[in-house]
C-alpha cells in the first residue's frame, strides 16, 4: 500500500512538473517573439511597448519554473521512500530464498 501511495504521489509530482514546464516555455517563446518584433520595430515608443511585454513575458516565464522545485523535490522524496521500501522487500525476500535452500 506504501508503495502504491509513493508512485501516485510521484505521478501528480511529474504532471504539476509537466505543466509548469510547458507554461515555463510558452511564456519563453512569446518573450521571444516580442524582442523580435522590437528588434523590427522603428517606432520607439511600440518598440518599448514590446521590449516591457518581452521582459513581463520572461518574468512569468522564470516564475513558471520555478514553480517546478516543491514537486520535483516531492517526487524525489517519494523516489526515496519507494527505494527504501523495495529494498526492504528485497532483503526479506532474500533472506527467504536463503532459508528455502537451507
Amino acid at each position: 500500500m506504501r508503495w502504491f501511495l509513493n508512485a501516485a504521489s510521484a505521478g501528480v509530482g511529474r504532471s504539476k512538473v509537466e505543466n509548469e514546464s510547458d507554461r515555463s516555455s510558452r511564456k519563453a517563446n512569446d518573450a521571444k517573439r516580442r524582442f523580435d518584433y522590437a528588434k523590427r520595430e522603428r517606432d520607439l515608443d511600440k518598440k518599448l511597448t514590446y521590449l516591457a511585454e518581452g521582459l513581463s513575458y520572461l518574468a512569468e516565464s522564470v516564475e513558471h519554473a520555478s514553480n517546478t522545485t516543491p514537486p520535483l523535490a516531492g517526487i524525489a522524496l517519494a523516489s526515496s521512500l519507494l527505494a527504501k521500501d523495495l529494498g526492504g522487500a528485497l532483503e526479506e525476500q532474500t533472506e527467504d530464498i536463503v532459508e528455502k535452500l537451507k
